[in-house]
């Protein structure tokens, strides 16, 4: 047995290690590549002469070294491309509306060169050692050559994991070819061919005589497992980049970014208050413009925040679901380890779920791999004033804890409550959290000169209250209110009462109704599956969620086809009115007509409002509630587009 068991775990040891030596090389400062392709050519040449000499052989040891001159001569391939020397013609971004056959000849014209060098090394090593008897060189550069093409192709067609952190930021255009979804149908064949082939050489390693033939064909059956490897962690959720976690340490941020978690509730106004924040940032003169990169957690696999946040100038990040939500997971720093390396950003802003274990989130920003890079942290808070009394009755302790865990308090929607109830609110807040500045605001409008005062530089807010303590307690309680006009037109229901200016909408007597963040709950993924549900006669899909620590769970959907306006608001308004469970929160996007509109549900409030669509964009409903009908929801946005939906 140790036949194989040698060989086999010789093979995986030398493909792990001189991966890991390349992503490591790749990561450092860009005037140390020229002494790495300088070395990497020095090997090439040595491996060459290597195989040469050994290709007569066929001893035991001869297999070892073949099998390792094949493998790093492949290596020279990864290092002149990786380091921007053998790349292609092309070096931008494929344009936004590129498609079909045009945006593949752009994909190839970026790796010409490359691929034309990987034709040349493969012919100088077939003729070196052509009509010898050790091949064990030659098929495992072959046998590379296929993981690289086959893996290429999938990332192309569309891969659910594109680990684009191994990407150097010199290749950062090569981003635009790269395609993000379940599967392709090209990974099916990719993975049947490497089974095969791998079955028949370790086949051929069972019956071979020689212990030259067991540990060649061995070496070539463990290269072709590990192509299926890789290929499956193109498709599945394993964290494939911890294998490499000491390559990756070299891609580290060159400076220190500063942390913002916008933290609030379900339908606070999260995310509409990130858009102003994007544009405030945005804003300044480009000479001192930060980069910046927005983390957003959404709620399922049916995700919107991060199609509302996109084209605001930032690179928008949406976190698996489960990163962020009720319950942490451990992989969460490595996540952010990998985001932060790759964009190497100024500020970073957090969108958490609208239940977020907060204590937890900082936590994971204090470990050791990042809080060196973490110039500061700030806390942002925002509080629904019209549905706060009800909701801190139900859930006081989470309430309490985003209180005290917050820099910056931002009560929101104030005009949709008295004078009366808002400083109830301000009051109460004020009471669990003595040192926050509390703020008020309309439409999550907040100037910008707020922010200068609300950072707590490399402090956890998680420290004790005698650390709290240390910090002096305003003489002053600083409670102002901003207002600013709601950035989409609102299309009124049937139903609404009339509004006092044209650009509000009433869908409930007595109330304004605004963009409001598009939040999202969580749930314990850890326990969740997404269940597939096929509705042939509407073409309805939607996904399940389990419940999370509050009591919530959330249904997904998406609606396939062009929905009538009238009968979505008839849908939304039998939906705030509670006939599909109480639901805390409904957010989608549809097609109607000729154009797109953002749909919401928050405080018991519907919404819609006209939305700038990207191409690729999909339709899609989440709803996060308790006691959801899943079935009447599937049913009435099905409905919509047939006018069946209020019937």
């Amino acid at each position: 047995m140790s036949n194989y068991i040698i060989p086999g775990l010789f093979a995986l040891f030398i493909w792990w290690f001189s991966t890991g030596a390349i992503i490591f090389l790749d990561g450092l400062p860009r005037p140390t590549f020229k002494w790495s392709m300088l070395g990497a050519t020095t090997v090439f040449a040595i491996c060459v002469i290597g195989l040469v000499k050994v290709s007569g052989e066929q001893t035991v040891a001869a297999a070892y070294w073949a099998f390792g001159f094949g493998l790093f001569a492949w290596g020279w391939q990864e290092i002149s491309f990786y380091m921007g020397f053998v790349t292609g013609p092309r070096t931008a971004s494929c344009p936004e509306n590129c498609k079909g056959w045009k945006h593949f000849g752009h994909a190839i014209q970026t790796s010409l060169w490359h691929e034309l060098a990987i034709i040349g090394s493969a012919v100088i090593i077939v003729v070196a050692t052509w009509g010898q008897p050790n091949q064990i060189g030659v098929w495992t550069f072959m046998v590379l050559w296929w993981m690289h093409q086959s893996a290429k192709l999938n990332v192309f067609l569309g891969v659910r994991n594109l680990n684009e952190e191994f990407l150097p930021e010199h290749l950062n255009f090569l981003k635009s070819f790269l395609k993000r979804k379940p599967m392709n149908l090209l990974f099916p064949f990719s993975i049947t061919i490497s089974t095969v082939i791998g079955t028949i050489m370790f086949e051929h390693a069972g019956r071979a005589t020689t212990g030259f033939a067991r540990a060649g064909d061995t070496f070539i059956g463990v290269m072709m497992a590990l192509a299926i490897l890789e290929h499956w962690f193109l498709v599945l959720p394993l964290p494939a980049a911890k294998l490499w976690n000491w390559g990756l340490k070299s891609h580290k941020p060159a400076r220190a970014f500063d942390v913002e978690i916008v933290a609030g509730f379900l339908g606070a106004g999260k995310t509409t208050f990130m858009r102003r924040r994007l544009d405030m940032l945005g804003n300044v003169p480009v000479e001192t413009r930060e980069k910046t990169v927005v983390l957003v957690n959404d709620f399922s696999t049916v995700g919107i925040d991060g199609s509302l946040l996109r084209g605001q100038g930032a690179d928008v990040v949406e976190l698996p679901n489960g990163c962020i939500c009720c319950t942490l997971k451990n992989d969460l720093a490595s996540q952010l380890e990998e985001v932060v390396g790759k964009f190497a950003p100024d500020r970073v802003l957090i969108e958490p779920s609208g239940v977020a274990d907060l204590a937890s989130l900082i936590g994971v920003l204090e470990r050791p791999a990042i809080a060196p890079f973490k110039r500061s942290l700030s806390v942002i808070t925002m509080i629904d004033a019209s549905a706060f009394l009800g909701d801190f009755a139900e859930m006081q302790g989470h309430f309490t804890a985003q209180a005290k865990l917050a820099s910056l308090l931002i009560v929101n929607k104030t005009d949709l409550v008295s004078a009366a109830e808002r400083d109830l609110v301000e009051e109460t807040l004020q009471r669990l959290n003595p040192d926050v500045r509390i703020i008020t605001a309309r439409y999550g409008s907040v100037p910008a000169e707020v922010f200068a005062a609300t950072t707590k530089a490399r402090k956890d807010p998680t420290a004790a209250d005698d650390e709290r303590a240390a910090t002096p307690t305003p003489t002053v309680r600083h409670v102002q209110e901003y207002e600013a006009k709601p950035a989409p037109v609102l299309t009124p229901s049937p139903a609404a009462a009339p509004t006092p200016a044209p650009q509000q909408v009433n869908h409930a007597p007595q109330a304004h109704n605004h963009d409001h963040a598009h939040d999202h709950a969580a749930h314990d993924h850890a326990a969740c599956t997404d269940t597939g549900c096929d509705h042939p006669d509407h073409h309805h899909d939607h996904d399940h969620a389990h419940q999370d620590a509050l009591g919530f769970s959330s249904w997904a959907g998406t609606l396939d086809n062009i929905c009538d306006a009238d009968a979505l608001r008839h849908v939304l308004d039998a939906a705030a009115a509670g006939n599909f469970g109480s639901i805390a929160r409904l957010k989608g996007l549809a097609r109607i007509g000729r154009g797109w509109v953002q749909f919401d549900i928050a405080g018991h409030r519907a919404s819609m409002g006209a939305f700038a669509a990207p191409a690729d964009e999909e339709p899609r409903v989440i709803a996060i509630g308790r006691n959801l009908d899943e079935a009447g929801l599937a049913a009435a946005f099905a409905g919509c587009s047939m006018r069946l939906a209020a019937e």
